[in-house]
């Protein structure tokens, strides 16, 4: 192999483990220093390598390498250095001796050759080792101004061809291997080590062999295709297209063209190839974005005026006022502040990430929360007097009876009708007569906002290759269940996505049609003219489906035409209302469908939840003890360091200590014992227990393997989810 495929090799090696763990530990430093030794060694062809790291006052070795080649003509050589080498991994040099401390103090390489000048010095060395020294290198390694150790090479193998010395581009590459190295292990050695967003990119670049912008001039730029690829896709994957290479493909400006997920989702969502990758900083790409979408909506609402002042307003204004408000005062965008109101509500939420709204009548005000990241955080109170033009102002939005307000009701919003700015957003609404008035609750649903490819939802790797198997058979009933906002329907988008293929007929039922999937036909329920999911079941099963998608099985009807339609040739995917996979099967037979035919339809039962990701940037490490470490003992076997969350939080997570959310699951796929014990209607905590058999990790488990990545916090995972009583 060549050196310069050895050094990639290594490069991308070196940068996986970078990228794929946001907060390495100590642990992760011997992994590197092996990895950075054997390749090394295949690099340079030397026949002793060793590895060197600064531990307090002292200089310790971290690996010794010789090859065989050096008692190949004299095997008792072979248990004399083997035994030299144990014997040095144990030992610690005074900072500052010998060649090796030379090189950390100075924090420059030393290249000795077998010269006349430099002969007595090499005779020395060869009575040390025991083996002759031709040449030698010893390069620090440096993490930015910090030496952190050194690498010492010995001899070039015979059949490189230099007769055992090493030349000037051995040195220029070893130096290379050295700062890679050296900054990813101060990175784990040190929590505080941060890198700029420029050097990252430089570092990555170097890393990747991807070409290095950092300035506009030196890129071709294609305004049109900007235009119409659009921000929210390049805000939300945090790739700039810049280029058109071909009708289908393009070249783009990437942080990291090692995130294949964010690839993955650009790709699926412009349906244009990614064929040329240059590394750019993560500020640069950010920059870019506001220079070519000044209609930014995060930054044009914060032009706007502030939400806290509108309601001050509309407190001042509605103060005392306790007269109903007339539909006509609420239809012009000029005519009544509780309008303005009611929009900034709307953006507000929709700029800080808020998955609900939630309008509620206390006794003496009005209250309006948004549930973020899974909980409910309030944002305002205001007089209770506005209650009645707030409530008639979204009935009118979503084109609801306004005189009625005993009964609930259901709409829609399209909220780009009300709107100037660049938020293309839809609201499903609920209304409801609650003791104090009518709460309004609206469900916010990004048009924008494309699926996300299934390695970015949470799956483990195991759990998300049985998965994959699941959807690809030709007939039977995927069912996903967890409670509203767990994530059940993304999950289901994605799948569908990863099998849509031109010659599959996908048809679905729901009721909202959350995202419009392209390839498939998608039906919206409307029970006010009888088109429920049953309905639309019959219909689909005489349209010659590949697989059906029903938002939700509600009812013992929808229940039994579901199972039908899994025996009789198609793929049926849905959702379920259930605490856990294994209950799922109960819940049917509630629902009046016959064990025998759960049995022979079931494919698999995915259940789900969303917790919350801990701050990547200001978690807190820590070692489980007490009863911590037993649950995760427990759980999965192992216990160590983990992460909580940061009580003052930073400002990427606005000080909260949380930010986004992982999927956690429990998969129950369908086997000859589990189906025997579906038959035999035994209880749900046997089930499970068979189904753990045959490999299922329960909720609890893999919550508790999302605490060992650093993915999320002890706490949240069990708030979320107990520990398991069969455990």
């Amino acid at each position: 192999m060549a050196k310069a495929n050895i050094a990639n090799t290594l490069r991308r090696s070196l940068l996986i483990k970078i990228i794929s763990k946001p907060a390495p530990s100590r642990e992760d430093v011997n992994s590197v220093v092996e990895l950075t030794a054997s390749k090394v060694v295949e690099a340079l062809q030397a026949q002793s390598m060793t590895l060197y790291l600064v531990e307090g006052n002292d200089i310790a070795f971290k690996h010794v390498y010789y090859s065989p080649t050096l008692w190949a003509h004299a095997p008792e050589k072979e248990a004399q250095l083997n035994a030299v080498a144990e014997k040095l991994l144990t030992v610690k040099m005074p900072l500052g001796q010998g060649v090796v401390g030379k090189a950390i103090s100075s924090g420059e390489p030393v290249f000795f050759r077998n010269t006349e000048s430099q002969a007595p010095f090499m005779t020395s060395m060869s009575k040390t080792t025991n083996f002759d020294v031709i040449s030698m290198l010893t390069v620090p390694l440096k993490a930015g101004n910090l030496v952190i150790g050194a690498i010492q090479v010995l001899n070039k193998e015979l059949s490189a061809g230099t007769d055992g010395m090493f030349t000037d581009a051995d040195l220029t590459l070893l130096q290379e291997v050295a700062e890679y190295s050296a900054t990813l292990m101060q990175r784990m050695l040190d929590a505080k080590f941060q890198i700029s967003a420029e050097d990252t990119a430089k570092f990555i670049s170097r890393l990747t062999d991807h070409p290095l912008v950092t300035k506009l001039e030196q890129i071709e730029m294609d305004e049109k295709l900007v235009e119409v690829i659009g921000d929210a896709i390049i805000r939300r994957e945090q790739i700039f297209p810049h280029k058109r290479l071909s009708p289908n493909s393009v070249a783009v400006l990437m942080a990291n063209p090692l995130d294949y997920a964010k690839r993955e989702a650009f790709q699926m969502a412009t349906e244009l190839v990614i064929e040329e990758i240059s590394v750019a900083p993560a500020t640069f790409i950010e920059s870019l974005v506001k220079q070519f979408f000044k209609t930014d909506p995060k930054a044009a609402y914060e032009n706007d005026v502030d939400i806290t002042d509108v309601a001050e307003v509309i407190s001042t204004a509605y103060s005392g006022d306790t007269g109903d408000v007339k539909a006509e005062d609420l239809e012009n965008e000029d005519s009544a502040p509780v309008i303005q109101l009611v929009n900034r509500i709307i953006e507000d939420a929709y700029i800080s990430g808020a998955s609900d709204i939630h309008i509620e009548p206390q006794e003496k005000e009005l209250m309006v929360r948004y549930r973020i990241d899974g909980l409910c955080q309030e944002k305002l109170r205001l007089p209770k007097q506005v209650s009645n033009a707030l409530v008639t102002r979204l009935k009118i939005m979503c084109n609801l009876d306004i005189a009625e307000r005993r009964l609930p009701q259901d709409g829609r919003i399209v909220f780009k009708k009300y709107t100037k700015k660049n938020i293309d957003i839809d609201l499903r609404v609920a209304t409801g007569p609650m003791n104090f008035g009518e709460k309004v609750v609206m469900r916010i649903l990004d048009k924008q906002k494309s699926t996300l490819p299934l390695p970015a939802l949470g799956f483990s790797e195991e759990n998300l290759e049985r998965y994959r198997a699941c959807i690809r058979q030709p007939y039977g009933m995927i069912l996903h269940c967890g409670p509203t906002g767990s994530g059940k329907s993304m999950t289901l988008y994605s799948a569908l996505s990863e099998i849509n293929e031109p010659d599959v007929n996908i048809q679905t039922a729901e009721d909202p049609i959350e995202y419009t999937l392209p390839g498939i036909n998608q039906m919206q329920m409307s029970r006010q003219i009888g088109l429920t999911f049953a309905r639309a079941l019959r219909c689909y099963l005489r349209m010659d489906p590949d697989i059906i998608l029903v938002g939700e099985i509600r009812d013992e009807e929808t229940a039994g035409i579901a199972t039908e339609a899994a025996l009789t040739g198609h793929l049926l995917v849905s959702t379920l209302h259930t605490n856990d996979a294994p209950s799922t099967v109960t819940r049917l037979t509630e629902m009046g469908i016959e064990p025998f035919n759960i049995s022979a339809s079931l494919v698999c039962v995915c259940a789900q939840r969303l917790l919350r990701r801990v701050c990547k940037n200001c978690k807190v490490p820590y070692e489980a003890e007490g009863r911590e470490k037993d649950i995760l003992e427990k759980a999965i076997g192992w216990s160590g360091q983990i992460f909580k969350a940061n009580p003052q939080g930073c400002p990427t997570c606005a000080g909260n200590g949380y930010k986004g959310r992982v999927g956690i699951h429990e998969l129950m796929t369908n086997s000859e014992e589990l189906t025997a014990a579906i038959n035999k209607e035994v209880e749900v905590a046997e089930l499970k227990r068979i189904a753990m058999r045959n490999g299922m990790k329960t909720l609890h488990q893999d919550s508790m393997l999302k605490v060992r990545q650093g993915l999320t916090t002890i706490e949240e995972a069990l708030a979320n989810v107990p520990p398991d009583l069969i455990l």
